[in-house]
């Protein structure tokens, strides 16, 4: 009867991955730049957070550091979207959806939320 050993294949597996993995780890992105790929929102808030802050707001995921947000995508219109970001996070003095910004009498409505 003729044996044979999984592990030379084992070892020869785990070798192909692991070149596969060195080769393409300089094209992976970090989680930051995949946020930032993946942002629909953008706002400035009018003061800083005290530390980053991660939210989850109607569907839309915030990140923010500083006195900038970035969500994901959701299906309000964006004045609403602002308007809750002002609610629980705090006053916003610029906003954009897919890189269209919102008007100042649209940012004061937001505001107002």
């Amino acid at each position: 009867m003729t044996r044979f050993s999984i592990r030379p294949v084992a070892g020869a597996l785990a070798a192909c991955t692991l070149s596969a993995v060195t080769l393409l780890t300089p094209f992976a992105l970090s989680p930051a730049e995949a946020h930032a790929g993946a942002a629909y929102y953008r706002a400035n808030l009018a003061s800083p957070l005290a530390e980053p802050k991660k939210e989850i707001l109607e569907g839309v995921v915030w990140s923010c550091a500083g006195d900038s947000c970035a969500g994901t995508r959701s299906g309000s219109r964006p004045v609403i979207v602002c308007g809750r970001l002002a609610h629980h996070i705090g006053e916003v003095t610029s906003f954009s959806a897919a890189g269209d910004a919102l008007d100042a009498d649209e940012i004061a409505a937001c505001n107002e939320s």
